[in-house]
């Protein structure tokens, strides 16, 4: 007898967003190329998380920031030298530095800043006049560029205590584009209205944060019993006998739902992993998934924790077509 197994690491296609960033952000052309291939998001809820003592040392050319999140008391110190390649700027410039806050404990005249939302950097010609846009970051956004690679910093803590997010409802965007599925997104717009805010005194569209997935790898595996024909060797290579990317997301919805339960959710798919439009009739023997990036989904009775090496984190596996559990990852 052969056996049949599919491994699928899912990663943020981009960095979490508050449903405000979203809304704000959501037709510029350069976050819907990193979208394109995310066919799969989650809502979540998370205290909103800022920049503290925020400074630009033009003499070394760093910013040397600290990521703090409302009812958190750790601190994230971090390091950022700004002339390194994936910035290019132009060291004959002057940097400057342009922030935004939605707190009325921001100061934002005069450094060090504080409760800082975001910031963008510029060359300018001289000490105040903006000039070219570089790059723009939140913390969620710093963070994921730093522990992707993308980024050179050093950073003291823990980024774990920072990345925990209530998950309130998984959908997928198969047939459209997932910044068109969420625009007008009915779930959305009641988590938006129903949901209190976790620290009194936000606003829930910043604490709502949108995670957007993709596949990192799906490795299909399979080998062949002594009965096994040659077509099914040849269609194995030519992939005529593997399933689309769009079944493995529809199948990848449904396991996450069901493992999760998340409050905003109808159809909690309670017969997976029994579906038509999955996994279920390929027949795998063996079905995993895991999360690459250093994110924990909470839900309910738990958490599922992802990047805790180099293979991803804990893991859903359905075996034999039957049943589904949470691996917890060592």
């Amino acid at each position: 007898m052969g056996s049949k197994l599919i491994i699928n690491q899912l990663k943020l296609a981009y960095s979490p967003l508050s449903n405000r960033d979203f809304a704000l952000l959501k037709d510029d052309t350069d976050i819907q190329a990193n979208l394109i291939n995310s066919n799969l998001y989650a809502i979540c809820q998370r205290p909103e998380l800022y920049f503290s003592n925020l400074n630009y040392y033009s003499e070394d050319g760093m910013i040397d920031l600290e990521i703090r999140q409302e009812n958190n008391p750790n601190i994230l110190r971090v390091l950022v030298p700004l002339f390194q390649e994936c910035f290019n700027i132009d060291p004959s410039k002057y940097v400057l530095i342009s922030a935004g806050a939605h707190n009325p404990k921001s100061n934002l005249g005069e450094m060090p800043m504080n409760y800082v939302a975001g910031f963008k950097i510029y060359e300018g010609e001289d000490e105040k006049t903006l000039g070219k846009f570089i790059v723009w970051f939140t913390p969620e956004k710093l963070l994921q560029n730093i522990w992707n690679g993308g980024i050179i910093a050093d950073i003291e803590g823990n980024i774990r205590n920072f990345t925990k997010y209530q998950v309130l409802y998984v959908g997928k965007a198969t047939d459209q584009r997932v910044w068109q599925r969420l625009s007008g997104h009915d779930a959305l717009q009641n988590i938006l209205s129903l949901e209190e805010p976790i620290v009194f005194g936000s606003l829930p569209t910043h604490e709502i944060a949108i995670l957007f997935f993709a596949f990192k790898e799906n490795t299909h595996i399979q080998s062949f019993g002594a009965k096994s024909g040659s077509k099914e060797f040849v269609d194995l290579m030519m992939g005529y006998s593997l399933p689309s990317q769009k079944s493995i997301f529809l199948d990848a919805e449904k396991a996450l739902i069901n493992a999760m339960l998340p409050k905003y959710n109808k159809e909690l798919f309670k017969s997976y992993p029994k579906s038509k439009d999955g996994l279920y009739s390929n027949s795998y023997d063996y079905i995993r998934y895991t999360f690459t990036d250093p994110i924990s989904l909470i839900y309910s009775l738990g958490e599922i924790r992802g990047g805790l090496n180099a293979f991803g984190g804990d893991k859903i596996i359905i075996e034999q077509n039957k049943t589904m559990k949470l691996i917890k990852a060592d």
